[in-house]
């Protein structure tokens, strides 16, 4: 009997796809049924080195040792059941399959890797054999030559936030049709459902269908209202089956500057800038392979950043399409316009219900206004009036709860006649439109007008006490009075996990600013949102380091759109003490969400523009946060921003703050140079902050233990007190409850623990069940890059690749590229040992065209090299492994916990066996005399053989 598999694991399960139904209908027959699927199940698996460690009504899970095990078992089973006569109702069975390591315990396994493989089984449908990208790219060199693996895309899997590549594996008996995954949340759109039916536009839909099919650019334009964003993302709903990986709306609305165009769509996708890598870059190398139809919507305002950031993608992502919509043309080679003309509107010669009238019914009665046929008139009358313009219409269709459509057509003539004058052939839609809300707006009593005003002030939606923070003093409610709005169509209503939020349409938002702004009350009401989101992220902050984070992170998420334009505000306005404050409070948010370019940005910024009139000790921390989160992502920057940092500390004369600016220039130092001053600056920090623990800056046990947090993992594992401050870090934040620093602690811990590696891999496990639980991608993606190191440095080279794999695709949606080099040089080498050469040497390729802009270029080169000759040797290639040996086994390389000395031997031992001594000597004394650019370049050369 063979033992059950242990280290990395393939694990196989699936279920029998409709049973309830089959046990309704024939209990007996099914009963039998079942009885030859579970044998057919338990002798295939054996026969393939499997282990059934579960099982649940008709439900296996199975354990295999290797991927190409694990399919072959599961493509046995399908055909045996296929095959098989069935004494009652046929058994069909639904397979996922994932590779990954899980804790086991008494014969059965547990741990996120059993969580995944059980979500990606239960996507499929009836026949489907469904891998992850992990299991995928450890079988493309051991696949069968009768077995695909069909791409199916990116997918949001039930209760995981990261996405995850699906693969089908097809075989002779998949379903015939490419029936979608049953996924929570497939990863091939961010459409919004509709609130309301699409009504009309049908002569649109299919010029805009067929302009994409033609073009890579096609932009859609027209006045406000018109309904260009809603006929845009109808044509991309339409459209999103003929995009391998969707159609995906990025809305601009919600953006007042044009340089962060790019910051909205890497949002959309989860993208992050790094450290010398910009946005554009991070973006550009996400969708280069991707087939995506882009949705640009509401260009206009940022119609420069929007063009810029259209041209970069459709350069760099050439299977990418661009659907965009605004007032102006963006101006680009190649794009194609299609003017959105309002709905038609009846002639009064008869000929039919038109487009404009059908909106306006189906809105009355959406609104439960009832309309007769004695109404009709009087509503044509009303979509004359206004032109057809959607928007118009639907604005006074929501006023039949109020009035009888005879009285509407009657007063919305007069008010025109007032508003825009008589009728003429030159009014334009725009006017029309601006007119319609005008005279919404003029039926609103004081209270109404005034806060719909106010609710301009919001970027990307607002909820009632953000609304409330902005109101006037009114007479009414603003809970009654927002209500009245939203029944008014002026604002628009949905329900989140954290109550209701509200929002305007930008046309009718567009509107309110500019009365906001001819009634006097823009710098009022924007200061008065600025003070609201203030205390709304200093109520938020000690939430970001508890047990209720996860919901905090959450809120904070929906109205950061808020909170960056309250910073601009705040910076513009000069009120800096109130933004560095805002800053400082945002620190764990930032971290947690990777937001690290755009939290040195912004504590940069307002520290750089205070003077003597703001409180030092703002200064201080602001640049401690810039120097901290620059410290994360290897930035040489970190240094400066530390050390302005501890000028103002000295200015202070606060012995606390100087000790906490002396240990961020230590970690700043230390993880971007191999300076040893770094250690001088730790030691300083210790020695001051025990003397001089307080003023604590946060509360004091979550204080002590991120202070502790840092000094673990920044000084050296041999410092006598190491073990001291990792027990201090641990259990402050497991009384506590914040589960994002514990996790870290976990991981940082790991210098402390290394000579005892069981200890380190349990860290690391556990720390990275609590990264996927609290979804923090930053943590989460070093922590698996670094146990990928660790089983390599442990020969376990399968399971090495699969945290690789993962860590190095999370690490490059991050931006942090330092990082991915590195673990895209490791991942290169296990391909390399499991034969897999082709993989290796276009990832190491990778690696070349960047590795001259990467910090710390002693480790990153020398390392970069090394990989190479590993690739260059496993491939045959021995001649110029032993050439680029020579010049790499010259170049000094710091200290390191992976030592290279005896990886250097290994490789020289191995191109002497295979080339003999004499020529070995000779080629590494010819790549001994080459310069750095000359090795390097032959290093990308010869492996793009």
């Amino acid at each position: 009997m063979k033992s059950q598999p242990t280290g990395v694991v393939s694990f196989l399960m699936s279920d029998v796809v409709d049973s309830t139904r089959m046990w309704e209908s024939d209990r007996a027959g099914m009963a039998a049924s079942l009885e030859i699927h579970d044998s057919i199940v338990r002798q295939v698996t054996a026969a393939n080195g499997g282990h059934v460690f579960s099982t649940a009504g008709d439900a296996f899970a199975v354990a295999f040792p290797t991927p190409a095990e694990c399919v072959s078992a599961a493509i046995a089973i399908q055909e045996r059941l296929a095959l098989t006569d069935w004494p009652g109702p046929s058994v069909r069975v639904r397979m996922g399959v994932h590779t990954g390591t899980a804790d086991e315990r008494g014969g059965d396994y547990f741990g996120p890797t059993l969580n995944r493989t059980a979500r990606i089984m239960a996507a499929g449908h009836a026949g489907h054999i469904l891998v992850s990208a992990v299991t995928a790219d450890l079988l493309s060199s051991r696949i069968g030559p009768d077995i695909e693996l069909v791409d199916r895309g990116p997918h949001r899997l039930s209760g995981l936030h990261d996405q995850i590549q699906i693969f089908e594996v097809a075989h002779a008996h998949s379903p015939e049709d490419a029936l979608s995954l049953r996924t929570e949340d497939a990863l091939r759109s961010n459409l919004p459902e509709p609130l309301s039916s699409f009504v009309g536009r049908t002569r649109e839909l299919q010029e805009v269908t067929s302009r994409l099919e033609a073009s890579r650019l096609v932009t859609l334009t027209g006045a406000g209202g018109t309904g260009k964003t809603r006929l845009a993302v109808e044509s991309a709903r339409t459209m999103a089956a003929a995009f391998s990986d969707g159609a995906w709306l990025v809305e601009l609305a919600r953006i007042s500057e044009p340089g962060l165009a790019m910051t909205a769509v890497g949002e959309v996708f989860g993208l992050r800038p790094g450290d010398g890598v910009s946005i554009e870059e991070v973006v550009a190398r996400h969708l280069r392979s991707r087939q995506i139809l882009l949705v640009l919507d509401n260009c206009e305002h940022v119609l420069a950043g929007a063009a810029d950031a259209a041209r970069r993608l459709l350069v760099d992502a050439p299977d990418l399409k661009i659907l965009a919509t605004s007032r102006e043309t963006l101006g680009l080679d190649g794009e194609f316009v299609v003017r959105v003309p309002a709905l038609a509107v009846p002639n009064g010669s008869g000929g039919g219900v038109t487009d404009s009238v059908r909106l306006f019914l189906d809105r009355a009665e959406a609104a439960g206004a009832s309309v007769g046929d004695q109404d009709l008139a009087h509503v044509e009358r009303i979509c004359r009036q206004v032109e057809g313009m959607p928007l118009a219409v639907e604005l006074a269709a929501a006023r039949l709860r109020t009035m009888a459509a005879s009285d509407l057509a009657e007063r919305l003539d007069e008010s025109f006649q007032v508003l825009v004058g008589p009728k003429k052939a030159t009014t334009t839609r725009h006017r029309t439109l601006e007119a319609t809300i005008d005279w919404s707006y003029q039926l609103l009593d004081a209270d109404e007008q005034a806060l719909f005003r106010r609710l301009a002030a919001f970027a990307g939606g607002f909820d009632m006490a953000a609304a409330e923070a902005v109101a006037p003093e009114i007479s009414t409610e603003v809970i009654d009075v927002v209500d009245s709005l939203v029944d008014k169509s002026l604002v628009n209503s949905r329900r989140t996990g954290h109550g209701l939020r509200f929002s305007m349409l930008e046309p009718v938002r567009q509107y309110a600013s500019l009365k906001l702004a001819e009634f006097g009350e823009m710098d009022a009401v924007f200061d008065a949102h600025a003070r609201y989101f203030v205390e709304f992220v200093a109520t938020a902050a000690p939430h970001t380091r508890n047990s209720d984070q996860m919901t905090w992170f959450l809120r904070i998420d929906a109205d950061y759109d808020n909170i960056r334009l309250a910073f601009a505000n705040l910076l513009a306005t000069r009120q800096l003490d109130a933004y560095l404050r805002m800053a400082f409070d945002l620190f764990m948010y930032w971290v947690h969400t990777s937001l690290h370019q755009e939290a040195i940005a912004a504590c940069v910024a307002g520290a750089e523009a205070a003077d003597d009139s703001v409180d030092p000790d703002l200064i201080v921390k602001a640049w401690f946060v810039a120097a901290c989160m620059g410290a994360e992502i290897t930035s040489v920057g970190a240094i400066d921003h530390a050390r302005r940092g501890l000028e103002v500390a000295e200015r202070t004369a606060s012995p606390n703050a100087i000790g906490r600016m002396e240990l961020a220039l230590g970690a700043a130092i230390r993880h971007s140079t191999t300076d040893p001053e770094y250690l001088k600056h730790l030691i300083t920090a210790r020695s001051v902050l025990d003397e001089h623990a307080e003023p604590f800056w946060w509360e004091p046990e979550w204080d002590r233990g991120f202070l502790n947090l840092l000094l673990t993992g920044y000084l050296p594992a041999d410092d006598e007190r190491i073990g001291e401050h990792t027990e201090v870090a641990m259990s402050a934040f497991e009384r506590i409850g914040d589960q994002a620093m514990l996790g870290a602690t976990l991981f940082e811990s790991i210098g402390a623990l290394m000579p005892d590696q069981d200890r380190v891999i349990g860290s690391l496990r556990r720390a990275l069940e609590i990264f996927e639980d609290v979804r923090a991608g930053y943590f989460q993606a070093h922590t698996r890059m670094y146990y990928g190191l660790l089983m390599f440095q442990r020969q376990q080279i399968d399971e090495a690749a699969v945290y690789l794999a993962e860590g190095s695709d999370q690490l490059e949606d991050l931006g942090d590229i330092n990082c991915w080099a590195t673990a895209v040089r490791w991942l290169s080498e296990c391909e390399a040992e499991m034969g897999m050469t082709d993989q290796a040497r276009r990832h190491l390729i990778g690696v070349f065209d960047i590795v001259g802009g990467l910090p710390l270029p002693e480790v990153a080169i020398p390392r970069t090299l090394d990989s190479a000759i590993v690739t260059l040797s496993a491939a045959g290639r021995y001649e110029p492994a032993a050439l680029l040996l020579g010049f790499a086994e010259n170049l000094p390389f710091p200290v390191s916990i992976f030592p290279r000395d005896v990886r250097l031997a290994a490789m020289a031992e191995r191109v002497i066996i295979e080339l003999g001594e004499e020529e070995a000597t000779r080629l590494r004394a010819e790549g001994a005399s080459l310069d750095q650019d000359a090795a390097l370049a032959r290093a990308r050369n010869e492996l793009d053989w």
